[in-house]
């Protein structure tokens, strides 16, 4: 990308505003004759993935090669962030959930975003930034309540939280650094019939290590897991953000390790959704290829309906590009039961699926895609070992 030397040298006073959309009400497209509460008298579990997007590249800031570069690309980060306007985008995904009404969600990048001012990154940040910018939770949880869907967060984890200082404006022609802060987290929501217990939020011990010279931190990726009671039976849900491999495959391997470890003892039956940054098509030891090895059941290899391809990543970073084209399938649901009489004989099946998210008609009035990813809804019957 292009270098952008002497932050500190800025003439100009950045204004950053946004305004909140009007509601819209959700649409109807069911997954099958018996989908959607209270009528889902099918047995089936129907579960989501949805990476909500922090609105930007973030990881444009560590191409700063000194701390004078920082706030000025933290600056061009934060206005990405407004123009892509998490609070419109969440109507779309809640109109989503609506229309699917899953028994459970596993969300990436819930993101909480803070601000200080003045801001102290410049003398080590000994005072976090805690005035609320953004929290992406609490405002998808009000347009959900505001369509008269009850869901709770069962399970949340905080990762990488990171705090680093932007061009809030100019006194007497000096730049007025104030702090950011961007905390990612990953959480389970659970619909209100949904009985839960044994709730689980950790970080992976393996996390990418940043090291700009001037700010080093590990960005962490975490996971949360619920046992979560539907139609009499219990399963263990678990939802995961791993991190990409575009910096190094080895973190992404090592997590899905312990992502595997995690469940390998587990007795009941198992749903792991999330964002995995990766594709059938990566080779071991990627995520996709570790969890087809340990017995996992790609749920989309298993659906009926329509022979889609469940493409779901990535859009345009600003979510305006009406031609952007998905070119992987990198949000997943895996299930496995206990039964190993693979490949057909392993207690998964039937499955309903299909990719949210992804047509014209899903963006917002503004033309905005929901997300960067697109997401998945699965509905499945899972049987256990006699």
């Amino acid at each position: 990308m292009r270098r952008v030397v002497a932050a500190l040298g800025l003439a100009a006073v950045v204004t950053i505003t946004f305004a909140l959309p009007a509601v819209a009400g959700p649409g109807r497209s069911p997954l099958g004759p018996n989908h959607g509460h209270p009528a889902d008298r099918s047995g089936r579990i129907e579960v989501m993935t949805r990476n909500l997007y922090v609105g930007a590249d973030i990881f444009r800031v560590f191409d700063a090669t000194s701390a004078d570069e920082v706030p000025l690309l933290v600056t061009q980060v934060l206005q990405t962030v407004f123009a892509t306007d998490f609070p419109s985008r969440s109507e779309a995904l809640a109109d989503e959930i609506a229309r699917y009404r899953p028994h459970l969600i596993g969300l990436q990048e819930a993101e909480l975003l803070r601000v200080q001012s003045p801001g102290d990154f410049l003398i080590g940040n000994p005072e976090p930034a805690e005035t609320v910018l953004f929290d992406y939770l609490d405002i998808l949880l009000a347009d959900l309540a505001a369509r008269g869907l009850d869901y709770r967060p069962v399970a949340v984890v905080e990762n990488a939280d990171v705090e680093v200082p932007y061009v809030a404006g100019l006194v007497g022609g000096v730049p007025q650094l104030d702090d950011v802060r961007v905390t990612d987290r990953d959480v389970i929501l659970a619909r209100s019939d949904v009985a839960t217990a044994d709730s689980l939020a950790a970080n992976y011990a393996t996390a990418l290590p940043v090291d700009l010279g001037f700010l080093s931190f590990d960005y962490l990726r975490g996971y949360t897991a619920v046992d979560a009671t539907i139609h009499g039976r219990t399963v263990r849900f678990v939802n995961t953000h791993l991190e990409t491999t575009t910096f190094t495959p080895l973190v992404q391997a090592a997590q899905a390790q312990e992502l595997i470890g995690l469940v390998a003892d587990e007795t009941l039956p198992v749903i792991v959704v999330g964002d995995f940054n990766s594709s059938p098509d990566d080779p071991f030891p990627s995520a996709y290829a570790q969890l087809a090895a340990a017995g996992f059941v790609d749920t989309w290899l298993r659906r009926i309906g329509r022979p889609e391809s469940g493409l779901t990543c990535c859009f345009n970073e600003t979510l305006d590009d009406p031609a952007a084209e998905l070119t992987e399938r990198i949000d997943l649901v895996w299930a496995r039961t206990g039964i190993e009489r693979p490949p057909y004989r392993d207690g998964v099946g039937p499955v309903r699926a299909t990719v949210v998210g992804d047509a014209l008609r899903d963006r917002t009035d503004s033309g905005l895609w929901p997300s960067d990813h697109a997401g998945v809804v699965s509905a499945m019957v899972l049987r256990t070992p006699r």
